[in-house]
């Protein structure tokens, strides 16, 4: 407030997640969150993004979780002679 002497303070909102799915919207992607703060109703949020978006997004999760990317699966030659 202007004149008052006290400063407006922003405050930061934390959820809980509690899901998420996403759904294919032509070359975009679209994440819907499904949050909690407290004990209160779940809340959705509607996140779209490009699929680069997505693996950055993706990627950084994975490092501050300090989990790796699953393994990708061994393709058929490498199963046959077991490269």
């Amino acid at each position: 407030m202007a004149g008052t002497g006290t400063r407006s303070i922003d405050r930061d909102r934390y959820d809980v997640l509690v899901g998420w799915k996403h759904a294919a919207f032509d070359d975009r992607l679209i994440l819907h969150l499904q949050t909690m703060e407290g004990a209160s109703r779940v809340e959705t949020s509607h996140v779209v993004m490009t699929a680069q978006q997505a693996t950055v997004l993706a990627n950084y999760l994975l490092k501050v979780a300090g989990a790796s990317p699953p393994p990708r699966p061994r393709s058929r030659l490498e199963r046959w002679f077991g490269s």
